[in-house]
């Protein structure tokens, strides 16, 4: 991605194809873009902005077409406290969820339909990154071009 702008298309895109029950995992270190990707989501989802991050809540719930929670792990600093959400209240079959910071969230509370995102800034020119997609269950046709919504 070139800009900024790019990666919030990224979401966009992302965004209206997102369906309840999704996970979207983003990973990368602090500025890399998980909040600006996030963002791209919720506006392609229909949640008008503007979006931040909910570092100090942990998580925000939109309304929309179906339910879309916004969720930060930055400042939980234990696995007891991440376990401690509800995370299978956040991957029910009538919500979906984004979680920046998602290498914090134990192995039992990602969703079997997935995205697993990962933003690195360029070493170089920081106004540039490399997203990475790892994609799981009904996820995968979006990646691969498939027909459908993840």
């Amino acid at each position: 991605m070139d800009s900024e702008e790019e990666t919030r298309t990224l979401g966009t895109l992302w965004g209206k194809i997102l369906s309840p029950g999704i996970m979207i995992c983003l990973t990368g270190p602090l500025g890399a873009g998980k909040t600006v990707l996030a963002s791209g989501i919720l506006a392609g989802a229909g949640i008008p902005g503007p979006h931040r991050s909910p570092t100090f809540t942990l998580v925000w719930e939109h309304e929309g077409a179906f339910k879309i929670n916004h969720v930060d792990l930055y400042r939980l600093s234990s696995d007891e406290a991440v376990g401690d959400l509800p995370w299978e209240e956040m991957i029910s079959e009538g919500a979906s969820s984004i979680v920046e910071w998602a290498d914090r969230l134990p192995p039992d509370a990602l969703a079997p339909d997935r995205l697993e995102v990962c933003i690195v800034p360029d070493e170089f020119d920081l106004s540039r990154r490399r997203i990475t997609v790892d994609a799981h269950g009904r996820c995968r046709a979006m990646i691969e071009g498939g027909e459908g919504s993840c």
